[in-house]
């Protein structure tokens, strides 16, 4: 008999109003991507001392025609990242959760999304990445993101 593990990554996209209204919403499998399985990897092993787990989550407005592909290593036109509220749920989900807010002076039309370990894009890691159809957010629109990650 043989073990396997393995990762599959879902998202919760959500645009709502300040008072919480949930203007849409948005279900979306994402992309493992093969830095990320390697940093997993890595965490599993501790094959590196201070080795950061995933903990930002970045939003973008991404570029007409993209596609994730597993070799990605950043978002193509990354807006903003945050730190994530994490969590582990039962059967063996670890989700990562946040809602983004936006200054007067801040409009957006977010199209993607990734976890990562680090709170800039340089020396980051990224675990994975989705596509999602346009969200337009500014001062009067947030934009929640959960990205559950589970192992099988």
């Amino acid at each position: 008999m043989e073990d396997c593990i393995s990762l599959r990554g879902d998202a919760i996209i959500e645009r709502r109003k300040k008072d919480g209204t949930v203007i849409d919403r948005e279900e979306i499998k994402n992309t493992i991507i093969n830095a990320g399985k390697e940093r997993v990897a890595k965490l599993i092993g501790i094959l590196e001392t201070g080795i950061a787990g995933f903990t930002h989550i970045a939003i973008g407005e991404s570029a007409s025609g993209d596609s994730v592909n597993v070799t990605d290593t950043e978002l193509v036109s990354e807006a903003k990242r945050e730190s994530a509220t994490r969590n582990y749920e039962a059967s063996y989900k670890a989700t990562f959760e946040k809602t983004f807010t936006f200054d007067t002076a801040e409009s957006y039309s977010i199209k993607e999304a990734g976890l990562f370990d680090g709170a800039t894009p340089t020396g980051s890691t990224m675990l994975d990445r989705f596509l999602f159809s346009e969200k337009a957010v500014d001062s009067d629109t947030d934009l929640y993101v959960k990205i559950t990650i589970t192992v099988s």
